[in-house]
């Protein structure tokens, strides 16, 4: 694109050069976090309201229409979620797409055992901590994961019906795979059918989740869905009549829809002559063009926050499951002890410092995010690393102990040995579970644990 062409290019260059040039500067990134359509349309509304050209007027209600296009498109987020029965089918393909490769492994048939084995006082321990972690780990990817958006719908005013719907259809998958396919011998042993199920139903629950979630982040609300007034005066919604949308705006396409309200605040802003509401404008469209940036083209991340660290359990249990049922892990783990020299194991430290470098590659150099390195440990260690391969390592180490693949750690250096195999793939998904989903909502985690460090000296005292 040159500067005698300047329609052409793409819609991402476009509305980058707008977000962070022409009209009011670059945004600053820790001044506002990026808006919901709902907020996008309440800061209009108001706008609606204090300015007193009839044009502004007018190009107001248009924008707020372009805008509640863009939401319907899911382009600006909605800032909710709303549960429906496509929902339910989106968890059943993904449950069955994710549970379907581990039928015809012969080791579910060990790990269900162990699982049903190893009890206390008769209660099935592993058993019971492995179905909590499912409910836990559901939990977190829908709940905790990714940006803020809130669910509509909730079991006793407390418990989100999406999860709820998401585990009970993966169980179902999970018994209905396993019943079809023969590997649960027509229910003749129930405690160990469910064991069996309980294994699948592990892997069975994440696809489900996957597939509800992934489908959910490329659609907006239902077409003619009223924005919530709760952002703004009802008067001045009612004034700007958020539902109607131009006409025009059916034959755009997204890269376009996203350039057509673009221009229109670039219209808008010499229509509004008083110099504070001018200054308005430019603040709403720059938070505009972030919101739609981040949807559509991705962001760059800065922060590194709790929601980071849940979104990094999550991703290394879907790169780790396959791994926890292959006895071949058990032969490479062996191979890394094998080679010393003066008494170190070679492999398995080299294997380590590889971890740690791919960690730190598919992060910062190789990876689809840009990421900055913020606040890093003694001043020049990445806190995401850190935290990605401590994550990564603890949540390997808990499924391997708890599927019954360490041999109860009688020999802990074998036992570590082969966490790190699974590591090693867990890392990756780890990262990029944390860094897929861009930048994460929520305090920078040191700020969260100087505020938990404040609060626990005021206790003491």
């Amino acid at each position: 694109m040159t500067d005698t062409q300047p329609d052409e290019g793409s819609a991402a260059d476009r509305a980058a050069s707008r977000s962070s040039g022409t009209g009011g500067g670059p945004a600053d990134p820790d001044e506002d976090p990026v808006a919901d359509a709902e907020e996008l349309v309440g800061d209009l509304a108001e706008l609606h309201e204090d300015v007193d050209s009839a044009a502004a007027r007018e190009e107001i209600r248009e924008l707020t229409g372009l805008i509640n296009e863009a939401r319907w498109r899911g382009l600006v987020g909605s800032g909710v979620r709303r549960f429906g029965a496509r929902d339910a089918i989106e968890a059943f393909i993904g449950s069955v797409i994710f549970g379907s490769p581990l039928l015809i492994e012969d080791g579910v048939f060990d790990i269900a055992d162990y699982l049903f084995g190893f009890t206390v006082s008769g209660i099935p321990i592993f058993l019971v901590a492995n179905t909590l972690f499912v409910v836990l780990m559901t939990y977190a990817l829908v709940e905790w994961t990714g940006r803020d958006r809130d669910d509509t719908h909730f079991l006793l005013g407390v418990v989100p019906v999406r999860v709820v719907m998401i585990l009970v259809v993966s169980f179902v998958v999970a018994a209905g795979m396993m019943t079809v396919w023969g590997r649960i011998e027509g229910w003749a042993q129930p405690t160990d059918a469910v064991a069996r199920v309980n294994v699948i139903w592990t892997v069975a629950s994440l696809g489900a989740a996957l597939g509800d979630i992934v489908s959910d982040t490329g659609s907006g609300p239902p077409r003619g869905t009223p924005i919530d007034p709760d952002t703004a005066e009802e008067s001045a919604l009612a004034a700007v009549d958020a539902g109607e949308v131009p006409e025009r705006a059916a034959d755009l396409t997204d890269g376009d829809l996203v350039d057509a309200i673009l221009d229109g605040f670039d219209d808008l802003e010499p229509l509004v002559v008083d110099h504070e509401e001018r200054r308005e404008v430019q603040r709403i469209r720059e938070r505009t063009s972030e919101a739609a940036l981040d949807t559509v083209f991705g962001d760059r991340i800065r922060k590194y926050t709790s929601r980071d660290v849940a979104e990094s359990f999550v991703g290394s249990i879907f790169f780790a499951i396959p791994f926890l049922v292959e006895d071949g892990v058990y032969d490479v783990a062996a191979f890394l002890l094998a080679f010393e020299v003066g008494g170190f194991p070679v492999f398995f430290l080299l294997n380590t410092a590889f971890i740690l470098f791919m960690v730190v590659a598919l992060v910062y150099w190789a990876g689809p995010q840009d990421v900055d390195v913020s606040r890093p440990i003694l001043g020049f260690i990445p806190r995401r690393m850190v935290g990605i391969a401590v994550v990564s390592f603890l949540t390997a180490a808990a499924l391997m102990t708890m599927w019954g693949r360490v041999g109860n750690w009688q020999e802990p250096v074998v036992a570590v040995a082969r966490i790190s195999v699974v590591w090693t793939v867990a890392s990756f998904g780890a990262a990029l579970g944390d860094i897929l989903p861009g930048e994460s909502s929520g305090d920078d985690i040191n700020d969260d644990l100087a505020d938990l460090g404040d609060m626990m000296e005021e206790y003491m005292e």
